[in-house]
């Protein structure tokens, strides 16, 4: 669990173990010595230590998660074109989704098997890909010498877009 995808409902009995464990605190300091109100203030200061240890955990896991950069394309870089592709999108389920890519560069992954290589597209502004039409395009790979090696002519890929597989497609010889 990454730290920004804490849950609602997890905030939420957050929230309320720790408003529990104030009035228990509270409860404990007005009540007198030897009572049950007291009792009961010290058994709902307990509930703070599940919380503690979750704040813990977070900054455990804050301090070992890596601090790289994300890896990508940097911008204003040349397009050099690595390979030529035949893609074919595939059909979407709703209609604003029917055109995901557009004229200019797409960053994407073309995925074959296991193994994904992060790729960039460029969609002339005449040649759009429409699903379900195959269209020739041309394709640059963020690290060339470990796709080109697994990417040779012909073989079949599909192309993705976050965790969205978007189109299958085969590679063609690059034009010189």
């Amino acid at each position: 669990m990454t730290p920004s995808s804490m849950s609602t409902r997890r905030q939420i009995m957050a929230m309320a173990m720790l408003v529990l464990a104030l009035i228990g605190g509270l409860v404990r300091w007005f009540a007198p010595q030897p009572s049950l109100a007291r009792d009961v203030g010290s058994l709902l200061m307990v509930l703070w230590l599940p919380i503690v240890g979750n704040i813990i955990g977070w900054l455990m896991q804050r301090v070992r998660a890596p601090k790289h950069q994300l890896q990508g394309f940097a911008a204003g870089t040349v397009f050099e074109p690595h390979a030529r592709i035949e893609l074919t999108l595939l059909a979407a389920d709703t209609p604003r989704l029917s055109r995901p890519i557009r004229a200019g560069f797409f960053d994407g992954a073309l995925v074959v098997g296991s193994e994904g290589f992060t790729t960039r597209l460029a969609v002339p502004s005449d040649a759009e890909p429409v699903p379900e039409v195959p269209c020739t395009l041309a394709v640059q790979f963020l690290r060339p010498e470990l796709a080109l090696a697994q990417l040779t002519q012909g073989t079949k890929f599909a192309l993705l877009a976050g965790r969205t597989v978007l189109g299958t497609g085969f590679v063609l010889p690059l034009e010189r």
